[in-house]
């Protein structure tokens, strides 16, 4: 495709330009350079103009920006200025473009882009609150990670992580900063210059892991008192953690050594070491090695809990009977010689999560003090049970017993206790299964409340960088899985898959519970917004999927309604709208391409019966052939551009027809141009209303396409005829 019609704009309306209008004065319509068929669109008016507020006054025509461009008030923020109402910012809104991977927050383009559009007249719609992709998966995974046992600083021990010994080295074997120590085997590292100030690499691609503390050790020796500033970088992208080590004088090898108190951060290449040196001109300081080690706490026997049995609540023996039958007095099983050998179970059903060590506390007294057999058993043949002794006496006390190689299956505890002549009676019982370890494991508890933290930080923030300026948020982003075994009808949400861990995503709903993180994120966005915010819920295809060049439907919409109304039956939490993404196909294929825009009406009315706000959030478009291929570009017939057209004109014709005026929000075009190649997002494809040519790398000349045609008369209420 060549030429259609583009917008040119002075560089004096873009540098001098107070306001909005201003913005715009400059601008050209340059007439189609191609051929007479694109000329007509030379007639189209911004596509703004063609809302029609008199009859649906709700409306907004939204358009998708790149918040970063937009600020710079270029082409992007022209184009969109002239020919859009609302705008919402692909990524610059965010998590994962706002928090780093250290958990430090930067709202300032967010705030730039907000402040931007709202002072050129338009208003901003957030996208997104809550997702799992695109967040700081890094911070928050850091944030729930085992933590390191509570001991006493001085206990802990240094593992090292790296090491080099200079002594093997011939010449200088990383990238020369200007100076380039010499070496040999007797003195190492030889650092020597006449320059008042010298700096070089002391060793580069440790490989060290994420997230520890520090300590850098060097064997040295030097003929005076010297000073050397250390520094230890991740990459040059990342902060420096620097100190100095001190040298004291010594003709002898000695060692020196420096703690970084802050855990490090990772990247690429696992960290590089620079050591600059001052005031110790001509004189012959040497290294033999160096060394890095981090801190952890020291592996540590801990118990870790599998089972709790109290008999409290019991009112009969509840285990099998072994031909013995306990009974329960005072909250307490009870038991007495019967004159023969006996035995009885006092814990059934006991989880076994690992094969290894587990021990059972049993509180307990027996009339007369005696050590009683107590086997934990897997099985009733040979080798399936571990032989113990419970000691027992005439005061309550908690007696331990230990079992060794306990494989990992359900297991029980049998008490014998023979011929013993007394009363016995038992409070409760439990086990544990022994871990060696230095860390432990939040608990779901931990895990949630910190979470619930993080996702109050979070709102809180993106609420005070709008600053009450953006009255509306996508606060949850693609919930449901549409691919789901449905359960009573209903699909499920999306959950991280076990089988396949993938570390670029965030599942906020593992860990807060698919209705409780809705309603934290609603509770929260209605606590630090404004008093009229409206939230979202939105999701793709919920008019219907594509797979294989075909149209399937799967019953995504009606789930999402479902599981709304179950967010909303605490009576509190309340969703104001549906977004419908609708990442549409339009097809070569006439009876394909009228399933599509049969999916497309019956999503409409049955997201109109809601009585919600609906606004489509993110309408672009591709195109499949016949063979049911998606399609370039550059191998786009007119043909297709035109079917296209057809459809932008269908979807926003019947979006205006089936949803009332009262609940319709508006249209979003987030398929503003088309795909570039390396695009992250339909890379490639013909998904916009404009082809954009660029000039240079930042800017470029838009030029409308049939689909702009499609989409105007859509909104005037007009059918699309090719060339009209």
């Amino acid at each position: 495709m060549k030429h259609y019609q583009s917008y040119i704009i002075a560089a004096v309306a873009l540098t001098l330009a107070s306001c909005a209008d201003d913005k715009f004065q400059e601008m050209q319509t340059v007439a189609p350079a191609r051929n007479a068929e694109y000329a007509y669109l030379n007639d189209y008016a911004d596509l703004k103009s063609y809302v029609q507020h008199s009859t649906y006054p709700a409306f907004q025509l939204g358009g998708a920006v790149d918040g970063a461009k937009f600020n710079k008030r270029e082409m992007d923020y022209s184009l969109a200025v002239a020919n859009f109402e609302e705008l919402v910012t692909g990524n610059t809104m965010k998590m994962g473009s706002i928090v780093n991977d250290k958990g430090i927050f930067d709202f300032t383009t967010t705030e730039n882009f907000v402040n931007n559009a709202t002072d050129a007249g338009l208003s901003v719609y957030g996208h997104t609150l809550c997702w799992h992709e695109q967040q700081p998966v890094k911070w928050l995974s850091s944030l729930i990670a085992d933590k390191e046992l509570d001991i006493d600083p001085n206990a802990k021990e240094w593992k090292e992580d790296y090491s080099i010994d200079y002594t093997k080295y011939s010449s200088f074997p990383f990238f020369n900063m200007g100076y380039a120590p010499e070496f040999s085997a007797e003195e190492g590292l030889i650092s020597l210059s006449d320059a008042g100030w010298y700096q070089y690499f002391a060793a580069d691609q440790m490989g060290l892991p994420e997230g520890k503390n520090y300590k850098i050790t060097v064997t040295y020796k030097s003929p005076v008192n010297a000073s050397v500033k250390c520094i230890l970088r991740w990459n040059w992208g990342e902060g420096n953690y620097e100190g100095i080590i001190s040298l004291p004088a010594t003709d002898d090898w000695d060692e020196a050594e420096i703690e970084f108190n802050e855990p490090f951060g990772k990247g690429e290449g696992g960290g590089f070491i620079v050591f600059q040196l001052s005031g110790v001109q001509n004189q012959r300081i040497c290294f033999k090695n160096l060394k890095v080690s981090h801190s952890e706490a020291p592996v540590v026997e801990i118990a870790v809990n599998d089972y709790e049995y109290s008999y409290k609540n019991d009112t009969k023996f509840p285990w099998y009977v072994m031909g013995y039958e306990p009974t329960i007095v005072n909250g307490c099983l009870h038991s007495e010689n019967p004159g023969a050998w006996y035995q009885y179970f006092i814990a059934d059903h006991i989880p076994h999560p690992v094969e290894g060590t587990y021990v059972a506390t049993v509180r307990v007294k027996g009339s007369v003090e005696a050590d009683l057999t107590l086997n934990m058993g897997w099985g009733w043949g040979s080798g399936e049970q571990a032989p113990g002794k419970l000691h027992v006496g005439p005061e309550w006390a908690e007696a331990t017993v230990t079992y060794h190689d306990i494989p990992a299956k359900e297991c029980n505890l049998v008490l014998q206790p023979g011929s013993y002549n007394g009363t016995i009676d038992i409070d409760w019982v439990k086990v544990d299964h022994i871990v060696k370890a230095n860390s432990m494991p939040l608990t779901d508890e931990e895990k949630k409340d910190t979470l619930t933290w993080a996702m109050d930080k979070w709102i809180k923030g993106m609420m005070e960088a709008c600053d009450g300026k953006v009255k509306a948020f996508d606060a949850i982003n693609e919930p449901v899985d549409g691919w789901g075994a449905p359960v009573d009808g209903v699909l499920p949400l999306q959950h991280a898959n076990p089988e396949k861990p993938d570390d670029t995503k965030f599942y906020w709903q593992d860990y807060l519970g698919d209705e409780e993180y809705v309603r934290t994120v609603i509770k929260l966005a209605r606590q630090y917004g404004p008093e009229d915010i409206k939230l979202f819920i939105n999701d793709y295809a919920l008019e219907g999927y594509v797979v294989e060049g075909k149209y399937v439907y799967r019953p995504k919409l009606e789930s999402l309604i479902k599981w709304i109304e179950k967010w909303e039956s605490d009576g509190v939490t309340k969703i104001d709208g549906i977004g419908t993404q609708m990442h549409v196909y339009c097809f070569e294929d006439d009876a394909e391409n009228q399933k599509m825009m049969d999916g497309i009406a019956a999503s409409f009315q049955k997201m109109a019966e809601t009585d919600k706000f609906i606004r489509i959030s993110e309408l672009d478009m591709g195109y499949i052939d016949a063979s049911g291929n998606s399609v370039k570009t550059a191998d786009m017939t007119e043909d297709g551009h035109k079917k296209m057209a057809k459809l932008y004109n269908f979807v926003v014709s019947k979006y205006l027809e089936i949803i009332p005026s009262a609940q319709q929000w508006g249209i979003c075009a987030w398929g503003v141009t088309d795909q570039p190649s390396d695009s992250g997002w339909r890379p490639g494809e013909p998904t916009g209303l404009w082809e954009v040519r660029k000039v240079g790398d930042e800017s470029g000349i838009y030029y409308r396409k049939h689909t702009y045609a499609g989409f105007a008369t859509g909104l005037a209420g007009q059918e699309y005829e090719a060339g009209k």
